[in-house]
């Protein structure tokens, strides 16, 4: 086996080589277009990267460090950032010329500067002239192909220098760039004829790697993961098999699928989840500005608002809802350009890669005046994005952001939605009903009418369960009407320099006596209608709450009620300092944020009311009384928000069970960010762009060491007085009306604070609903056999 290091290859050649590098990398040459950069000649890495020239301790290392719980990840990794120069991005939001303008555009990118709208519009022509046109539109093309091939490659070899920095690969033994066919040209050959010259191609080139001593190292470095080369893998395997420790350092989480290749392979892995932060100068009219969270009378649709010149925001939420596509197959579509795009090996997650059905708003930062507002959304991650990519990022970002604002500017009293069959003109506040806050509530009042008869129904495990556990007397078990509802249980906060953390918001599933004008009356002694209601909580209620909180069908709901934690918690700041949205807040005019989906509350209520009437499910169970067969009809429902258990998060438990989530929504407004070791992730943006890149146009990082996440420790904000709690009022003329309310005098969690205040108290009677329980029984007499 060969380890010496043999020069025979030109240095001329190889600094010619790097030279081109480095050209395209800081000028943008045409040469980007179609292809990775050029790769570097092999150099020590302290030449290379400009590390120490002084070997790192082994045990610092991948592969090397430890037993413990950042042996396979780096510590504090997302307050590390590596900047590169993207300048296409000031693109995001550029469509085509007109036909006469476009037709004087050549189909030729090298013909125009890179990032030019005229080379975007030439790569384009190009496309379009080719055997296989992108089938979508040219913005679509733009973000999915054109901005992000430049970023792959220049965010690869940005972090392939961020990597060897930080862990100090310096010294005489240390080389990056390294090429096994010109510097070891024996083992290459030895591995061509063990492996084939098909598997090992032409030359297998290692970003990072140690050749002498004891341990021998070889790093693969990769800001993503994806398409992980099989013919390299085999490379590795062999290698490994000689005795080197083969360790690829990936940016983000690689995917159960990933590890189990490597594993197969010999080879291990490690995360270094340092921050991509691509470099732009915005422009003002190509740089998509975003209406979400900004506060503006903006329209709809986000074409009229770019062509109204509305919205600011920026960041990777904005970026990835915007460029996840609003189909399935526009974003199979937008998925398969960004596998076609240069340097895809090097891409990153991308918008496919979140699901946008699990989006919550997180995370916010107080706007004040003049400032802006951060924001942050946790998702689960999407581990296929390539073959079933995530979609609708769009229309998720712009729920949570349009029911933030309609609960700041309408007043309490309008905060309800009503299912009753007594109360047919009560189903919910007018101005409310004009809001897409308004239908989620609704809606959400229905489907849990529904998702309880099923749950109920005996042709299930839970539902054979109840039944048998029923108590009678004479005739069919039964028990008193009820209004089962949805409430929030406690939740978990945290409030500290000016930021919201909101760490948990479960819904609990209520139950309240209620009595209705129709409907069959229970006659079994009180004892036992009292045993069989207590069996309906104990066993049917835990079963929907679970939906509740994770069925996809509460997916909105969930995230319009986070939305409300944060605008309450916005209110409370602006009371005590006026800030951005200081004339929205108590303005009873949500009229700039219109429902994007059309509904109709009569449509809802009628759709409830055949539902009572008729019955969900049927099913007959036979109690001896009178030669009677009995048959039940199902009606159950309601949603009341009304009560807020308050849930005191201190400083020390923050700390202690979220150590990581600081750093992670600070990293999350340039990237998404994968959260501590779990399946969820962090995106965010900023409300006045401040984000929106950096005029430097050559990316000269000098990051610091990560420390300790525990420091600084933050402070705690000095407590508050709390507004005055929120009732639904009465109709005054201005479309209120009163929906029965169980709690009015209900709060949210107090802040994380380490003395209790009634931090979003205003809550009461979000969401009230008196939405009708009932279960009907239906007696039709019928001849037994003898």
């Amino acid at each position: 086996m060969t380890t010496a290091i043999s020069r025979r290859s030109s240095w001329f050649g190889r600094a010619a080589v790097l030279a081109l590098g480095v050209g395209i990398l800081s000028g943008g040459l045409p040469l980007l277009d179609n292809v990775q950069e050029a790769a570097a000649a092999a150099k020590r890495c302290t030449e290379m990267y400009q590390t120490p020239n002084q070997a790192p301790r082994l045990g610092s290392l991948p592969g090397f460090k430890p037993a413990g719980k950042y042996q396979w990840r780096t510590l504090g990794d997302t307050r590390r950032t590596y900047s590169f120069d993207n300048p296409r991005k000031s693109l995001s939001g550029l469509d085509l010329p007109s036909p006469e303008k476009l037709d004087k555009i050549v189909g030729d990118p090298s013909k125009y500067p890179n990032a030019s709208p005229e080379h975007a519009w030439a790569y384009w022509k190009q496309n379009q002239a080719g055997t296989r046109p992108y089938p979508g539109t040219f913005n679509e093309y733009v973000n999915s192909f054109y901005v992000n091939g430049e970023a792959n490659s220049r965010g690869g070899n940005a972090y392939e220098r961020e990597v060897a920095r930080y862990f100090k690969l310096g010294g005489q033994n240390w080389y990056c760039q390294y090429s096994m066919a010109e510097e070891m040209p024996e083992l290459f050959q030895e591995l061509v004829e063990e492996l084939g010259e098909d598997n090992v191609k032409k030359d297998r080139r290692f970003d990072a790697i140690k050749t002498t001593g004891r341990d021998k190292v070889i790093y693969e470095f990769k800001s993503g993961t994806k398409q992980i080369d099989s013919k390299q893998l085999l490379v590795d395997k062999a290698l490994a098999k000689r005795g080197y420790r083969v360790v690829y350092v990936f940016g983000e989480p690689p995917t159960k699928a990933v590890e189990a290749r490597l594993r197969a392979h010999g080879v291990s892995w490690y995360q270094h989840r340092a921050v991509p932060d691509a470099k732009y100068t915005p422009h003002p009219q190509y740089t998509r500005k975003d209406p979400a969270f900004s506060g503006k009378t903006c329209p709809t649709t986000l074409a009229s608002a770019k062509a109204a010149g509305c919205g600011s925001s920026r960041g990777a939420a904005n970026d990835f809802a915007r460029n996840s596509g609003r189909t399935k197959e526009e974003a199979q579509r937008r998925q398969a350009a960004a596998r076609q795009a240069p340097g895809a090996p090097f891409r990153m997650r991308g918008p496919g890669g979140i699901d946008f059905t699990t989006m919550e708003l997180r995370y916010i930062t107080e706007p004040v005046k003049g400032e802006g507002m951060d924001y942050g959304f946790k998702a689960r991650m999407n581990d296929d994005e390539d073959e079933n990519p995530s979609w609708g990022g769009g229309a998720k970002i712009d729920l949570s952001s349009d029911a933030m604002f309609t609960w700041l500017a309408l007043h309490p009293n309008r905060f309800w939605v009503n299912l009753n069959p007594d109360q047919p003109d009560q189903v919910t506040d007018d101005k409310l009903a004009k809001t897409d806050a308004g239908r989620i509530l609704l809606e959400a009042d229905l489907e849990m009418k529904h998702d309880l008869a099923r749950v109920m129904v005996p042709d299930n495990p839970v539902g054979n369960r109840l039944w048998d556990s029923f108590q009678h007397v004479n005739g069919a078990p039964c028990w008193k009407t009820y209004r089962y509802y949805i409430e929030p249980a406690p939740a978990q906060v945290r409030e500290e320099d000016g930021k919201l953390y909101i760490l948990d918001a479960p819904m609990d599933v209520k139950a309240a006596k209620i009595d209705f004008d129709e409907g069959f009356k229970c006659k079994q002694p009180e004892a036992v209608q009292e045993y069989n209601f207590r069996q309906i909580q104990q066993i049917a209620i835990p079963e929907v709450e679970k939906l509740v909180n994770t069925a996809p069908q509460y997916a909105d709901l969930r995230s319009v009620y986070t939305s409300r934690i944060a605008a309450e918690w916005i209110k409370q700041r602006d009371a005590v300092k006026p800030g951005d949205f200081h004339q929205i807040i108590g303005s009873d005019d949500a009229s700039a944020w219109p429902a994007r989906t059309k509904w109709d509350r009569d449509k809802i209520y009628a759709d409830y009311m055949k539902s009572y009437r008729e019955g969900d499910f049927h099913f007959k169970r036979e109690y001896p009384q009178d030669g009677s067969v009995l048959e039940f009809s199902f009606y159950l429902g309601g949603v009341d928000f009304s009560k807020q258990p308050k849930q005191n998060i201190p400083k020390a438990r923050f700390e202690a069970e979220n150590p990581e989530m600081p750093d992670t929504v600070n990293a999350a407004v340039k990237s998404t960010t994968a959260y501590a070791d779990t399946d969820t992730a962090f995106l965010g943006g900023n409300n006045t762009g401040k984000d929106s890149g950096s005029t430097d146009p050559t990316p000269t990082p000098t990051p610091s060491d990560p420390g300790d996440p525990g420091d600084p420790d933050p402070t705690d904000p000095p407590s508050t007085p709390a507004p005055s709690p929120s009732t639904p009022g009465n109709g005054n003329g201005s479309g209120g009306q009163t929906p029965p309310a169980k709690d009015p005098d209900g709060g949210l969690a107090d802040t994380g604070s380490d003395t209790p205040v009634g931090l979003l108290v205003g809550l009461a009677a979000v969401l009230a609903a008196a939405g009708a329980a009932l279960v009907w029984w239906k007696r039709r007499r019928t001849a037994t056999d003898g």
